[in-house]
Formats: C-alpha cells, sequence, structure tokens
C-alpha cells in the first residue's frame, strides 16, 4: 500500500511536471512572437526616425536657395512688373552670382528678372520671348555635343550678357558648361573636361 501511495503520488507529481512542462512549451512557442514584435517596432522606428532625418535633412539644405528667392523677390519690389514668379534659377559663376526669375507681369507676358547678388549692380528684365527657351538650349547642346547626361540648366548672366548654362557629362562622365548666350541662341562659352 505504501509503494502505491507513493506511485500514485509519484505519478500525481509527474503529471504536474508534465503539465509544467506542456505550460512551458507553450510560453517559450509564444516568445518568439514577442520577439517577432518587438522587432518589427524596432525597425518600424528606426525608418520612422531615417525619413524623419531625410526630409529636415532636405528642408535645411534647401533653405539657402528659398532664401536667395526671398531675396531677390524682396530687392525686385516695386521696381520691376512681376506678378507671379513660375521659376527660380541660382547661377553661381566664376565672377558673378546671378538670382533669375521667370514669372508673368501685369499684361500677362512672360517676362525674365535677373537680380544680381551684389546690390549695386543693375537688375536686368527681358521678355522671355527676346531668347531661346530652355528647351532650345537643351537641344543645341545635345546636337552639338552629344551629352551622355544633361545635369542641369540654368538662366545666368555674364558680363552683361543673359545666358543659358547647360551643365552636363560627356561619354567619359566628364562635366562639362555649354554656354549659350539668350538672346542669340549662339555659343558663348565653353568650359569642359572638369
Amino acid at each position: 500500500m505504501y509503494l502505491c501511495e507513493n506511485e500514485n503520488a509519484y505519478r500525481r507529481r509527474n503529471s504536474g511536471n508534465l503539465e509544467i512542462e506542456m505550460s512551458e512549451i507553450t510560453l517559450r512557442n509564444r516568445k518568439p512572437k514577442r520577439k517577432i514584435g518587438k522587432w518589427i517596432a524596432i525597425i518600424l522606428g528606426i525608418i520612422i526616425v531615417l525619413v524623419v532625418a531625410a526630409f529636415l535633412y532636405f528642408r535645411y539644405a534647401e533653405k539657402p536657395v528659398t532664401n536667395a528667392e526671398t531675396e531677390a523677390l524682396d530687392r525686385i519690389s516695386g521696381q520691376v512688373d512681376l506678378k507671379t514668379t513660375d521659376q527660380f534659377y541660382l547661377y553661381n559663376g566664376p565672377k558673378e552670382v546671378y538670382y533669375v526669375l521667370t514669372g508673368k507681369n501685369s499684361k500677362n507676358k512672360n517676362i525674365i528678372v535677373w537680380v544680381p547678388k551684389k546690390k549695386s549692380d543693375k537688375v536686368y528684365v527681358k521678355f522671355a520671348s527676346d531668347g531661346i527657351t530652355e528647351q532650345q538650349a537643351r537641344d543645341k547642346v545635345t546636337k552639338e555635343k552629344k551629352p551622355k547626361k544633361i545635369s542641369h540648366v540654368n538662366l545666368g548672366m555674364e558680363k552683361e550678357t543673359p545666358i543659358w548654362e547647360v551643365a552636363y557629362l560627356d561619354k567619359n562622365d566628364k562635366l562639362n558648361y555649354f554656354d549659350i548666350n539668350f538672346e542669340t541662341g549662339e555659343w558663348y562659352r565653353e568650359i569642359e573636361n572638369l
């Protein structure tokens, strides 16, 4: 009888251990789900931080251009008949910096305004129809230079001559600048193999 009681007690203990072991197995199986949830939360947190950081970086990087546009608009306010602004170009020439605004005047005519960074220099205003378009400047460079890629096209001013500055990569991945006279559409200056 003693053995039977011990045997029953042993079985009860073992069946209890079995229940404990089964619940431990169940808990062990649930732990990875919690770990996966934690990893998903961590990854989402990192993605959110990176998106916010990228947004702030680009906003900060864009600020000097926005400030330059505001400065140009303030300088011509009350002097130039520019009612709406379509585009802004920042031209960093070899010796001169110009802010260039395109838009419409009060008569709904397309105009271009070249505002020098130096406040002592003259502001230039021309009708867009007085010169070639950005697309015509691109086409000229594409036809004559056969670039691998055109990086950018900016309006600028050199020695009181309005220009289109076309930056492009040649077949050897060298940076080149091809400046075209805005009014005549002729070559103005070329800087190659930078």
